[in-house]
């Protein structure tokens, strides 16, 4: 068993599209960036979470299942679940950002 989460911030365009986002970096070194910022979270190395692709946009994380990060009937824990989306999430959103983390510039 394994969650793959893939979040892509403009959901809109065509599944069928080569890149979904369509977006643009606005740091050539966003991949660089934001795989530094995730090595950094603790809580993704304790749970074995691994960042599988970024593209512009775009973030994906998969995580091993381990009995630990069960409920009490074998499933993953919503919380788990709650956790790798919302690094998912906010990594998709962080490629898009300046090397100093805002989109506004």
């Amino acid at each position: 068993m394994l969650i793959d989460v893939n979040v892509n911030v403009n959901y809109s365009l065509p599944k069928w599209s080569p890149h979904l986002s369509g977006f643009e970096p606005r740091d050539p070194a966003y991949a660089d960036r934001v795989r530094a910022s995730f090595d950094r979270q603790k809580i993704m190395t304790l749970i074995g979470a691994q960042l599988v692709r970024l593209a512009p946009g775009e973030c994906e994380i998969q995580l091993p299942f381990k009995p630990e990060l069960s409920q009490q009937h074998g499933y993953y824990h919503g919380g788990i679940i709650g956790t790798i989306a919302d690094s998912a999430g906010g990594y998709a959103a962080f490629t898009l950002m300046t090397m100093h983390g805002r989109s506004d510039q």
